[in-house]
């Protein structure tokens, strides 16, 4: 049996019509699986206790929710350890939990692991976009840090301190009075310091000296002692020690006979 033309055309035709019918329903019915907007999600987060202080064990804890708050059960979330507190840092992967029927997970940290910055993420999948979360904190120190290695030196003032006694050859017995002044390295006198006389029967270390007396600095740097004179030849020297501002001097070694 043979088509006419006639019942060809037709037949052509009908063709066409059902496959523009189905190249439509691809478009508009049946791709839109294909082409729709993917659910937008949320991840929550804190920690259990809120703060776990730098040695407490504490659990991570939140829960995975669309837009709409509704809660998703049964969806892989991974924890993630980062090195400072910032998202753009680097991060490496801890664990992975599947969330409860009420969309929560938890993960747990010992009181071992060390001062981190977590977050949880959500990879998604073909219906749901994927999400991460805030960053919290566990084991970190709330005290300011505090630089360690060496620190820096200030440069100190230096200083200059002059003595003298009088009388400078004292019968035995006699008072000496050993008066002086302590000045900065312009000059300029330094007032409310504490300096040492010292005296030894020899030219030696610091360690042959003993201390006589230990005086302040007036208004104008100056200083005085008192000592008594004695039967042998003595050498004495002041001593300022220095502080934080100021450096040491000692002044030229004082002979009484």
């Amino acid at each position: 049996m043979t088509c006419s033309p006639v019942q060809s055309q037709r037949a052509l035709s009908f063709s066409l019509v059902v496959l523009t019918t189905l190249i439509a329903l691809v478009f508009c019915g049946w791709g839109t699986g294909v082409f729709a907007d993917k659910v937008v999600t949320h991840l929550s987060i804190g920690t259990d206790p809120a703060d776990p202080g730098e040695n407490l064990p504490f659990t991570v804890k939140g829960i995975l929710t669309d837009a709409e708050g509704t809660v998703m059960g049964n969806k892989k979330v991974s924890l993630e350890r980062l090195e400072e507190n910032d998202p753009e840092s680097e991060y490496e992967f801890l664990a992975v939990a599947t969330t409860d029927i009420e969309g929560a997970y938890s993960f747990f940290r010992p009181a071992a692991s060390p001062p981190e910055y977590l977050r949880v993420r959500y990879n998604g999948n073909s219906q749901f976009e994927g999400t991460v979360s805030e960053i919290v904190s566990g084991h970190i120190s709330k005290e300011p840090k505090v630089k360690t290695g060496i620190i820096p030196q200030v440069a100190k003032s230096k200083t200059k301190i002059t003595a003298k006694a009088s009388p400078s050859n004292p019968f035995p017995g006699q008072a000496v009075s050993i008066g002086g002044q302590l000045m900065g390295e312009n000059g300029a006198p330094l007032s409310g310091k504490k300096v040492i006389c010292e005296a030894s029967d020899r030219v030696g270390t610091r360690s042959d000296f003993s201390i006589l007396g230990i005086s302040t600095t007036d208004e104008k740097g100056f200083f005085k002692f008192t000592a008594s004179g004695g039967s042998t030849t003595t050498f004495i020297q002041v001593r300022f020690p220095g502080d934080d501002e100021y450096d040491e001097s000692v002044s030229e070694l004082i002979l009484i006979l």
